[in-house]
């Protein structure tokens, strides 16, 4: 029998992003690790069953942005599977119409500048005030996006597009679970994160100053400690912690 050390790290990557956006902050946690493309689906449910028809048969579900956003779906839909649940950069609510356009547009612009035209479109947002003129984390979010081809991107948008309010079910949650964000996410701004962590018991809420969107690549040393907390957590659920790093 596995012991709760020995269950996989299951990593499902936001929009545009594949396993370098976790690895800074997941690669010395001692697990092995699977990650999951957003590909191949076009809503949330349906990138959930892929991603359980992919999955090991229990495990750890760190979810980033979009990732996030499938690993609620992802719980919900076999929630035996899933020892305990992180979810960094998360919004449990439904897209609204305008920001849906506005995402489908940046897919037909994609078409004719690439899709690395998405970055330069929600940098500002993404990023904390210390790294706007970061060259280096700019580059890497773009060889992140010059890898995803366009029509995955296509299939993104639309997986984030067609999702389900999921706030109902966050009080139905029962295992360890942890709420990240950066304090200057102007994407998945911090009020989201906290809704979830006030509606799930035992919730670790933890937003991290300093870091915006792309948590993991801001602070990969808080969100490392962040993370091997959560993995150490008995699998049950416990008080709500909230947390402010600096």
């Amino acid at each position: 029998m596995l012991t709760a050390y020995e269950t996989p790290l299951l990593r499902l990557p936001g929009t545009l992003c594949d396993e370098r956006v976790f690895e800074a902050a997941t690669s010395g946690l001692g697990r092995q690790r699977y990650t999951v493309e957003m590909a191949g689906e076009l809503s949330a449910p349906e990138m959930a069953r892929r991603v359980l028809e992919l999955a090991p048969p229990k495990f750890a579900l760190l979810g980033f942005s979009l990732g996030a956003i499938v690993g609620l779906e992802v719980l919900a839909q076999a929630p035996e599977r899933v020892e305990r649940i992180a979810l960094v950069g998360c919004n449990a609510r439904t897209m609204p119409a305008d920001r849906a356009a506005k995402r489908r547009a940046a897919v037909t612009k994609a078409a004719s500048d690439g899709t690395t035209a998405y970055i330069s479109e929600v940098w500002d947002d993404s990023v904390p005030e210390w790294r706007r003129d970061d060259a280096s984390l700019r580059a890497e979010l773009e060889a992140m996006a010059t890898d995803t081809a366009l029509k995955t991107f296509e299939e993104q948008v639309e997986i984030s597009v067609n999702r389900a309010d999921r706030r109902a079910g966050l009080a139905d949650i029962a295992v360890p679970t942890l709420v990240a964000c950066g304090a200057e996410d102007r994407v998945c701004p911090p009020e989201l994160s906290e809704e979830i962590a006030a509606s799930v018991a035992g919730a670790n809420l933890a937003i991290v100053s300093s870091a915006g969107h792309y948590l993991t690549l801001d602070q990969p040393e808080i969100m490392a400690e962040l993370l091997a907390e959560w993995l150490a957590v008995a699998a049950q659920p416990h008080g709500i912690a909230s947390k402010e790093f600096s």
